[in-house]
């Protein structure tokens, strides 16, 4: 492997709490929540009511009216994910080798929301006759690569990846492993997923995994809280454009951020252990530092998965202090899905959007909710506000259901 160095010049996020980093980035900080009942559909049967959707999200902006028919929720989110991380970046494709240009689109829960359900409403009424011509298609987890690379006239080598909650950060690894051994000099990399319709949300509310919290929704995610009782369900996309470090400097562009290492972590190897959970989460993480040639103490954040689910926070928290040791209780973390939600395998990618931008503003957004401090969950979550700090090495670490988990230490920019 050749040592280039890969780095984050361009964000393009879309979130339940806007669209565009900035508008994203600003909300996070005011610690404003994006959770409301549900208006996408009729929330009365199920046990919960609440959702963090993406209302400001209008695709026509980002392609043509008449594409948007065929095209599922989950795809239109990645097509403008890519384009505002290009135009963020301040990349003209038509100045690029066609050839050394990639594209990585993850998702977890594909087209389980819309597509399937238009699908699946056709096939009840009139048979494979009522099914729309494209839906065969437009459901399978490649479709946000093949419309992505449509859309940008793309030649080089497009992948999906699907992980699950991990699904953006595994997106990430293979963009920086194409720019580390020099197969690619960009790669456009993300993850997206909307699965906010009725039969996936049943689905989920089957697994008795989403709140059933009757509050006011705003306070309905509730990370690292002793009353917090499952995660919210959310939708989004966030994508990167990732270069080699010496091709970035040439074309003078805006380093948010250097890759500087993954770390992975399977609960398989460890069988029937009840603690198999820890451990794969443990094991991510001391991998990702160090394959960074980074040590505990010199994490300034932790942008953790936190998604309110009592027994995976506890997970986490234990995991965070198993690997970092001492410097875990000093060390900020905190969860932006405390406002946005869990957008499932586009979670991760919304989670790496927000460490960029905490390295490059020198704040660490804030866990809202954590009204009641768990004991057992004892590290500091920077609970309400956002906190200034100097922030120049982040470590983002995820927890995937089916049990393989992740971690990625990201860099400030070099020099």
């Amino acid at each position: 492997m050749s040592r280039r160095r890969a780095v984050v010049t361009g964000l393009g996020v879309v979130a339940p709490n806007g669209t565009g980093k900035d508008a994203f980035w600003q909300s996070l900080v005011a610690g404003k929540s994006a959770v409301e009942k549900i208006s996408s559909f009729d929330p009365t049967p199920y046990p919960c009511k609440v959702a963090a959707e993406a209302h400001g999200f209008v695709p026509e902006r980002f392609m043509h009216p008449r594409r948007l028919a065929h095209r599922g929720r989950f795809s239109q989110l990645a097509v403008a994910a890519a384009k505002l991380a290009l135009d963020d970046a301040g990349i003209a494709l038509e100045r690029q080798r066609a050839d050394r240009v990639a594209v990585c689109v993850g998702t977890a829960m594909n087209g389980i929301g819309d597509v399937y359900e238009r699908a699946h409403a056709g096939f009840e009424e009139r048979g494979f006759q009522g099914i729309p011509l494209m839906d065969g298609i437009e459901y399978a987890p490649h479709a946000p690569v093949g419309h992505v690379s449509v859309e940008l006239g793309l030649a080089g080598h497009a992948a999906t990846v699907a992980s699950a909650c991990a699904t953006g950060l595994d997106a990430l690894q293979w963009a920086w492993l194409q720019v580390r051994q020099a197969r690619a000099d960009l790669v456009l990399a993300g993850s997206t997923d909307a699965p906010l319709a009725t039969f996936a949300f049943a689905a989920l509310c089957a697994l008795r995994i989403l709140t059933t919290w009757d509050g006011p929704p705003a306070r309905a995610c509730r990370p690292f809280d002793r009353e917090r009782d499952g995660l919210v369900l959310g939708e989004g996309a966030a994508m990167f454009t990732v270069e080699d470090l010496d091709h970035a400097r040439a074309r003078g562009a805006r380093i948010y951020a250097e890759l500087l290492g993954f770390g992975s972590g399977n609960e398989g190897a460890f069988r029937l252990n009840p603690d198999a959970a820890e451990f794969a989460l443990t094991a991510a993480i001391e991998g990702a530092l160090q394959e960074a040639q980074v040590r505990p103490h010199d994490i300034d954040y932790v942008c953790a998965h936190g998604t309110g689910l009592p027994d995976a926070d506890l997970v986490e928290t234990r995991a965070l202090k198993r690997a970092l040791g001492a410097a875990a209780y000093s060390i900020p973390v905190s969860s932006i899905k405390s406002m946005i939600g869990h957008a499932m395998g586009a979670g991760s990618a919304l989670q790496v959007a927000a460490a960029c931008l905490a390295i490059e503003h020198g704040i660490i957004p804030p866990t809202i909710n954590l009204e009641t401090p768990d004991p057992d969950c004892d590290l500091d979550y920077v609970p309400h506000r956002a906190r200034r700090a100097r922030v120049r090495r982040v470590l983002v670490d995820v927890q995937a259901m089916g049990g393989t988990h992740a971690a990625l230490a990201l860099g400030a920019p070099p020099g």
